[in-house]
């Protein structure tokens, strides 16, 4: 979202309205990066719950992880691919899961996609992810694929 001609003096008492409290005006990397469809909330082909979830994970992992660049993560609800899972460095696409033995909300993981002048598509990396061990995996994926590292916390 963009705010076009807000006068300067205006800006503090315009950063305290509740809308930034969700949308960060410094958001972190991963969250800059991160692409959503509207997912099973708002659409019948959605397999999956997707913005709440990404902007969940995205938070959560800014915090746990620094990163040295961009990451372009991209969520899609179902195969339509709304969210362009593809094109994204990693991808994640609403799929089936089956945990503990019983079927659950999941995703399909998807990595390497490129945008520009030599595009490519990602390539499947996981499937059946149940959405209650994303965040974990995302992790890993992170550190073993785009270099992250723990950020040390302060005691």
């Amino acid at each position: 979202v963009l705010f076009k001609n807000v006068v300067e003096a205006n800006v503090p008492a315009m950063l305290k309205e509740p809308l930034f409290e969700r949308f960060k005006v410094n958001a972190g990397t991963l969250m800059r990066g991160m692409v959503s469809c509207t997912g099973s909330q708002f659409c019948g082909f959605g397999m999956a719950e997707t913005k709440n979830r990404a902007m969940d994970l995205m938070t959560k992992l800014d915090a746990q992880l620094e990163l040295s660049g961009g990451v372009r993560v991209h969520f899609t609800g179902c195969p339509n691919s709304c969210g362009q899972a593809q094109v994204g460095d990693i991808g994640l696409m609403g799929a089936p899961a089956k945990k503990d033995g019983k079927a659950v909300e999941g995703y399909k993981i998807m990595l390497g996609g490129k945008i520009g002048q030599n595009p490519e598509l990602a390539k499947d990396f996981a499937t059946g992810i149940a959405a209650d061990d994303l965040e974990a995996k995302l992790y890993e994926i992170l550190i073993a694929e785009f270099g992250a590292k723990p950020r040390v916390v302060a005691a």
